[in-house]
């Protein structure tokens, strides 16, 4: 085999200008998902997990634990520093809105002295007296209940009291950086090849993960929690379109929708490390070292064999072919690799924006609608996934579950955008996971006994399940509602909403300050209001796609739109490197394999970053 690469390299590629190789027919032999590209999808898979991790970890790296003002007077007295006859007198108590309990401050104390403490008859019962004392802030600082947690960043930089709310900021501009970056690197893959850009941005992740495990301070820690997350989608855009263009079209569902699960793999991963590991800063340390691994993965990594031969690189595809059809056991004739033609693109043709997929009346109503499910299904899957602490109980456990509920949500949605349609499939997972959220606050206390507590964690599970399965539906969905001329620019705009979602979800859980159970209605007020809204877009399923903005105009409209002059046959399907014919469908209804459902929308996402 070796003399055969060794002859492959050697003889003549491209007998004529506009030949090249032909990987689609070269796929006919190898196979669409053989032995070669399963390593391959195996190590692309690896290097997106701590993608997922880094996004997921602030509910570990910012734990919030009990806590009240530290009162060095109990030491001074003889007595610990939790002594609870002496912190009932040191601390004033205030009144749950929510439950109307008696708790007491966790951000104001008592001017007290080591004799009154020392002299202190236990146990001691409060009374009246008790307003003409004077009230101080955390003077001395506050003391944390570490029985769980060690050190979190929310103890060691005290982000209490009034400074809580700056919590919740690391992980909206970590969301802020995953939209930059994909806008940056985006660009970076079409210009230097996918695989440079995804080992570059795994390098940079190391860097700035592990300078973040020692950021001085909360202001440098939200900094580099920035660029780690500007890192992010420097990884995992070049991988998924690496996963999706290596393989052939019938198994491109599969490997894209693989790819996404790394995010809830990285969770699961995340779980663990952080169980054994209860110190923010080496914990930290430890999932961006994990990248020291994987930087030595370059050698084994691919390349895109598309992005190759779009770039002229066939001598680079004829090696890959030969070595994946070496691991698979199966010979390529050799006129595979001088069947192609030279894709001709034509600079001259209209360039199609942003505003061109709301110009026209019908075509905005549902990008409107198309925006909207996209930023909902974020702002509720993070608001769900990253705060599994608000649910009580042991939060490891909540979750560890949290992210494994999201696998059997990716397979099950498959079927039910094939055998039910698209807009079925997302209102019902809209509404069904908006539903369980709305209801998750009045299955705890004091609305049910405590011994009914393990029912409020079920149903965030459940509503979690709910919005991952729609998540895969609105990916699919997407590609097809907008034609063929702008499709890419419909589905990048909606990813930058997605963003726009991920950058909300820390501030809205921020309204439980204002009422406990306000953060889950407005979760499920929202899912339930899109889930809704989506019953007024079109269905796609075994209906022919629209190709230019006439027929995206109407395109699920009963009287055909008038407003547009007659568009040229040569522009009506651009030959694009990122065009999709595979999405028009025949006329007739058709029954769609549900292994194969997601195949040709994954295309149009596969360029999406350069929207």
């Amino acid at each position: 085999m070796a003399s055969d690469d060794r002859a492959g390299e050697s003889r003549p590629l491209l007998p004529g200008p506009n030949k090249m190789v032909d990987y689609d027919a070269a796929l006919g032999y190898i196979g669409s998902f053989g032995t070669y590209q399963k390593i391959k999808f195996v190590l692309l898979l690896l290097l997106c997990i701590p993608v997922g991790i880094h996004m997921l970890a602030m509910p570990f790296l910012a734990a919030k634990v009990s806590h009240h003002c530290a009162v060095p007077e109990l030491a001074e007295a003889g007595l610990a520093p939790n002594d609870s006859c002496g912190l009932n007198y040191s601390l004033p108590w205030v009144t749950d809105k929510d439950d109307n309990t008696e708790t007491p401050s966790e951000c104001k104390r008592y001017s007290v002295n080591r004799y009154e403490l020392g002299n202190l008859s236990c146990p001691f019962e409060r009374n009246h007296s008790e307003a003409n004392r004077t009230v101080l802030d955390c003077d001395k600082g506050w003391w944390y209940d570490r029985r769980v947690y060690n050190s979190s960043v929310y103890m060691e930089f005290n982000l209490v009291c009034e400074d809580e709310p700056l919590n919740n900021l690391a992980q909206s501009l970590f969301m802020v950086g995953v939209l930059i970056g994909s806008i940056v690197f985006g660009q970076l893959s079409d210009s230097i090849g996918r695989k440079k850009t995804m080992y570059l941005a795994v390098l940079l992740q190391l860097g700035f993960g592990v300078a973040t495990a020692f950021a001085p301070n909360y202001e440098v820690f939200v900094v580099l929690r920035l660029l780690v997350g500007f890192t992010a989608m420097g990884v995992f855009l070049p991988a998924f379109v690496i996963a999706t263009e290596m393989v052939g079209v019938d198994r491109r569902t599969l490997t894209g929708t693989l790819i996404q699960s790394s995010f809830s793999a990285g969770g699961v991963v995340l779980t663990g490390i952080a169980y054994l590991i209860r110190d923010w800063s080496r914990l930290q340390l430890v999932i961006s070292l994990i990248n020291v691994v994987l930087v030595l993965t370059w050698w084994f990594g691919i390349e895109s064999p598309r992005w190759q031969l779009s770039k002229g690189r066939n001598e680079e595809v004829v090696r890959m072919i030969r070595r994946a059809a070496k691991v698979n056991g199966v010979t390529v004739p050799d006129e595979v690799f001088h069947a192609g033609r030279k894709q001709i693109t034509n600079d001259n043709k209209r360039q199609y924006n942003i505003f061109d997929i709301v110009r026209t009346p019908n075509m905005a109503k549902k990008s409107v609608i198309i925006f909207l499910n996209w930023f909902v299904v974020t702002v509720v899957w993070f608001g769900l996934a990253l705060n599994t602490a608000q649910l009580g109980g042991n939060n490891y456990l909540n979750f560890l579950i949290m992210n494994l509920v999201d696998f059997p949500a990716q397979l099950f949605s498959i079927f039910t955008v094939s055998y039910f349609g698209r807009r079925p499939s997302l209102t019902f997972f809209m509404l069904f996971g908006g539903v369980a959220c709305i209801v998750t606050p009045y299955l705890s206390p004091p609305f049910l006994p405590k011994y009914l507590h393990p029912l409020s964690v079920t149903l965030p599970m459940i509503g979690k399940f709910g919005n991952t399965a729609a998540f895969s539906v609105i990916y699919v969905w997407t590609a097809e509602l907008y034609p063929t001329v702008v499709r890419n620019v419909g589905v990048g705009a909606s990813s930058m909403w997605s963003r726009v979602g991920g950058i909300a979800s820390p501030f809205v859980m921020l309204s439980e300050q204002v009422w406990g159970p306000l953060p889950y209605l407005i979760f499920g007020g929202l899912s339930v209001v899109a889930g809704l809204a989506a019953l007024l877009l079109p269905e796609t399923r075994g209906v022919r796609l629209p190709d230019t903005l006439e027929e995206g105009e109407n395109f699920g409209k009963r009287t055909a739109y008038k407003g547009y002059t007659p568009v040229p046959a040569e522009e009506k399907v651009p030959e694009t490197t990122c065009s999709n014919p595979g999405l028009r469908h025949d006329d007739e209804t058709v029954k769609e394999d549900p292994e194969a459902v997601l195949t040709d929308n994954k295309a149009a996402i596969q360029c999406s970053e350069d929207c």
